[in-house]
């Protein structure tokens, strides 16, 4: 399961237990000196026009047609939403997931269901294609695929594969100049980030927790996420690499987080009811250093969404990551204010 269905399927499950509670839904801006990435106003260019029928392998290694320029899109996860409307392609969607709420003429999109999409919803839809992520239900495509309907998926790996699925997406769409423009922009925001924390001092031991609602263990990001990547790129260390086991998001007992002494710890689970005082008080957590010496901090919703979600917004990602990491180059995060 992908970070940001998990996070959609945990979404539900919350808002039953506690309205107030909501994952995946939008809140105020937290980087509010930058504007975010707005949607490309035009959905394609004459120099990089797409010739149909397009063939392509997608994320999965399946081999997809697509006959005719699409003009009916179903969207089936955040990320993909995300991108099609950036690269100019809103005004095709026609369907999109529950939790698909950015940008926000996003969220008037019908819907096709959450973490288990409804066959009838995507068919209802008559869409052109279908753009997923991995985890996309094995039958939903083999249902779709007899009524000729071509299902891609994107299963971006690193900020590179998230920069190729902008450009893939705006090929499949013929937006391809729309696409590069902000693939272009994309790249120079990271490598402009990268290039200020190499100025920094030291290596910090981070630890981003993803989720502490099982006693006596943590949910982190690990080794080959793209958090990972993040906290690389802003000049810190994954504190859980060593116990990770090569899992991107392993379980981590708080006894291996005493024995890991990260020095900084991300609370990215902050939205659904985890704090600072919260986490000071778990049996033992008061040794570890980020607690002594008051360095955990929250992240807000849209920090949270914009560090998961592999699409246009993943450079906002390490932004927020790079202000909470090294507020002494980059400002302080909204949280930290």
């Amino acid at each position: 399961m992908t970070l940001e269905n998990r996070r959609g399927a945990l979404a539900s499950l919350v808002r039953t237990l506690a309205v107030a509670l909501a994952l995946l839904l939008p809140v105020p801006a937290v980087l509010a000196d930058r504007a975010p990435i707005a949607p490309a106003s035009s959905a394609a260019g004459v120099l990089g026009a797409t010739t149909y029928p397009l063939s392509l392998v997608d994320d999965d290694g399946r081999a997809v047609t697509i006959a005719k320029e699409p003009r009916r899109i179903v969207s089936a996860a955040p990320s993909t939403t995300e991108i099609v409307f950036a690269v100019g392609l809103g005004d095709r969607v026609v369907g999109v997931t529950d939790f698909c709420d950015y940008p926000e003429a996003a969220q008037s999109v019908p819907k096709i269901g959450g973490f288990k999409p409804n066959l009838e919803a995507i068919i209802g839809a008559q869409p052109d294609v279908v753009l997923a992520v991995r985890g996309f239900p094995a039958e939903i495509i083999a249902n779709l695929e007899v009524m000729k309907i071509p299902v891609v998926i994107l299963n971006p790996v690193d900020f590179t594969g998230v920069l190729a699925n902008v450009e893939r997406v705006g090929d499949i769409g013929n937006a391809h100049d729309a696409a590069t423009t902000l693939v272009t922009s994309l790249r120079r925001r990271w490598d402009a980030v990268e290039a200020k924390a190499k100025g920094a001092a030291g290596r910090p031991r981070v630890l981003f927790e993803i989720d502490a609602s099982y006693p006596g263990s943590i949910m982190a990001a690990g080794p080959g996420t793209f958090i990972d990547a993040m906290l690389k790129a802003v000049g810190a260390d994954n504190a859980v690499a060593p116990v990770a086991g090569g899992m991107q998001y392993p379980s981590v007992s708080d006894e291996a987080v005493l024995g890991l002494a990260p020095e900084m710890v991300i609370l990215g689970d902050a939205p659904y009811g985890q704090s600072v005082e919260a986490l000071a008080a778990r049996p033992g957590w008061d040794v570890v250093p980020a607690v002594r010496d008051g360095r955990v901090v929250t992240l807000s919703q849209r920090e949270v969404d914009v560090t998961s979600r592999p699409g246009p917004r993943i450079v906002d990602g390490l932004e927020a990551v790079a202000q909470v990491v090294r507020p002494e180059l980059f400002g302080p995060s909204d949280t930290s204010r």
